[in-house]
C-alpha cells in the first residue's frame, strides 16, 4: 500500500469532468512529476488530491485513510501545497509567512512555541533562505519567493508535498535550485513529492517517476528512462524531439526539432 492511493478519480468545476479515471500509486519517499500539454488537467489533479473541488467522484487515500472523510484542518496536517508563483498583496516578512505554516498545529490562542521555532529555523537554513528572514516578501525575487512557499509548505511538517509547477516564471538557474531543494527533501527527510512541472528536461533527473497527463487522462507513468521516448512525447505533446543521453546524468533528455516554416518569397 502506498502513501497515495487514487484509483477511477473523476473531477471538473460543474461543466463536466476535467480528469477522468485517474490511478496512480506514490510509494513513501517517491518523488513524482506529472506532465502535460496545456489543458491537460494537471493543476485540476493537483486540487482534487487535496480534497478542493466539489465535482469529484473515485477513492482518494493518505496511508489508507479516505481523504473525504477528514477535515480541512487533518488533510492540511497530511499535505502541504507550493501554488505557482503569485504576487502577495500583504507585507509579510519571510519569517511571518514561513510561520504561517505552523498554524494548522497550533490551538486558536496559542503562539509559536520554542520548537516550533527551532523548526522554522531549520527549514530557513534547509532551503537557504535564513539570512532573508527579516525582509520583506515583496522585496524578493521571483526564485526566492519560491523558496518561501516552500519553506511555508516544510513548515507544516506534512508527509506529501504538493507542488504546482515550481519552476513557473522562473529562469534556468532558479528552476535548477529550487528542483535541486525537492530531490535532498526527498533524500535527507523522507519527503513524498508530487509536482506538475512544464520543463521536461528539468524534471528528468530529479525524478523517479513520471506521470503523462492527456486530456484529462493517464496516457502512460513510470520512471524517466522508461518515459523519455520519441513515441510517448510525440503521443503526449504532438511534437516531434530527438532524444539523446545526458553526459552528465546518464539520463534521456529531449531536444526539440522546429517546425519547418515557408520560405518567404524572393523579392522582385
Amino acid at each position: 500500500m502506498g502513501i497515495l492511493e487514487v484509483k477511477s478519480l473523476h473531477a471538473g468545476y460543474g461543466g463536466g469532468d476535467v480528469i477522468q479515471k485517474i490511478d496512480l500509486c506514490l510509494e513513501k519517499g517517491e518523488f513524482a512529476c506529472i506532465l502535460g500539454p496545456n489543458g491537460s488537467g494537471k493543476s485540476t489533479l493537483i486540487k482534487a488530491l487535496q480534497g478542493l473541488l466539489k465535482d469529484v467522484s473515485g477513492r482518494i487515500a493518505i496511508d489508507g485513510t479516505d481523504l473525504f472523510r477528514l477535515t480541512r484542518r487533518e488533510i492540511s496536517r497530511k499535505i502541504a501545497f507550493v501554488p505557482q508563483i503569485a504576487d502577495l498583496t500583504f507585507d509579510f516578512s519571510v519569517f511571518e509567512l514561513v510561520a504561517m505554516g505552523r498554524y494548522v498545529h497550533q490551538s486558536r490562542l496559542s503562539g509559536l512555541s520554542s520548537a516550533d521555532r527551532r523548526l522554522l529555523q531549520e527549514v530557513l537554513e534547509m532551503v537557504e533562505i535564513a539570512p532573508l528572514q527579516n525582509k520583506k516578501v515583496a522585496h524578493l525575487s521571483g526564485g526566492e519567493r519560491q523558496r518561501v512557499m516552500i519553506a511555508r509548505a516544510l513548515a507544516q511538517d506534512t508527509p506529501l508535498l504538493f507542488l504546482d509547477e515550481p519552476s513557473s516564471h522562473l529562469d534556468i538557474n532558479y528552476g535548477l535550485e529550487i528542483f535541486a531543494i525537492l530531490a535532498k527533501l526527498q533524500g535527507e527527510r523522507g519527503k513524498t513529492i508530487l509536482s506538475t512541472e512544464h520543463n521536461i528536461n528539468l524534471a528528468i533527473p530529479y525524478v523517479g517517476k513520471i506521470i503523462f497527463l492527456k486530456e484529462g487522462r493517464v496516457l502512460a507513468q513510470g520512471a524517466p528512462v522508461e518515459m523519455i521516448t520519441r513515441d510517448k512525447i510525440r503521443d503526449v505533446f504532438q511534437a516531434d524531439v530527438d532524444i539523446r543521453e545526458n553526459r552528465h546524468s546518464r539520463l534521456p533528455e529531449i531536444s526539440l526539432i522546429p517546425k519547418r516554416s515557408p520560405k518567404p518569397r524572393a523579392q522582385k
